[in-house]
């Protein structure tokens, strides 16, 4: 994981916002949670100015990339432990997420792990595997307590996998700043809405296809 600052000025965050409001009524549901919209996305279309902005931000890591996608995002519950599979089909490739952060809040964190699954199958496996094997394991951190992670609790196993993830890094957001990170490494979001005092965050994403691994 990498935090990089200074990638995005006040008045392009000012303009991305502005975008997302201009054009809410072209969003899309992204991840559901019964009959709860967990998130919303704009996509940042390559014609718009703003991906300018995007294209120059990727740039300083990845000088010839071979897809970008990005997306505005609108959280209104805290994620899962997921990976993100965009481009997963993309097998002799290697995959890039950032997320930009569009305010500074203490409560706005992403928490990511080292451990990595290529796709949804693989973590849908991998967290089968933990469940089955969890008695004969040692935790190995107490995150569970040490950080909001109380929407990830598992009812199956009635505990939490993230103490039994190596923990890579965790991202507080600070306006202007992002982080950078494997996309196929284990990741969520911390439970804000706990504080009441956030009913959604928002933020930026980026996706990154590339022919070479970076060093993050």
């Amino acid at each position: 994981m990498l935090i990089c600052n200074n990638v995005i000025s006040d008045l392009e965050i000012a303009q991305f916002k502005q975008n997302f409001s201009d054009h809410f009524n072209k969003k899309y549901v992204n991840w559901t949670n019964s009959d709860q919209v967990i998130d919303y996305r704009l996509p940042i279309q390559e014609s718009s100015p703003l991906f300018d902005v995007i294209s120059r931000i990727v740039a300083k890591k990845f000088p010839n990339p071979e897809k970008v996608w990005s997306a505005y995002q609108r959280q209104n519950l805290p994620h899962q432990i997921h990976i993100d599979d965009y481009a997963s089909d993309e097998k002799d490739k290697y995959r890039y997420t950032y997320i930009l952060a569009m305010e500074s809040v203490p409560e706005f964190k992403a928490i990511i792990w080292k451990e990595t699954c290529w796709d949804n199958n693989a973590l849908n496996q991998f967290v089968s595997d933990w469940g089955k094997m969890k008695k004969f394991k040692k935790k190995i951190s107490n995150i569970s307590t040490s950080e909001d992670l109380e929407h990830t609790f598992d009812e199956n196993q009635q505990d939490y996998m993230a103490d039994y993830l190596t923990l890579d890094g965790i991202y507080t957001y600070q306006c202007g700043t992002a982080c950078l990170f494997d996309a196929t490494q284990l990741h969520c979001t911390s439970n804000w809405l706990k504080y009441k005092k956030f009913p959604y965050r928002e933020l930026l994403q980026i996706h990154v296809l590339n022919s070479t691994p970076i060093q993050c």
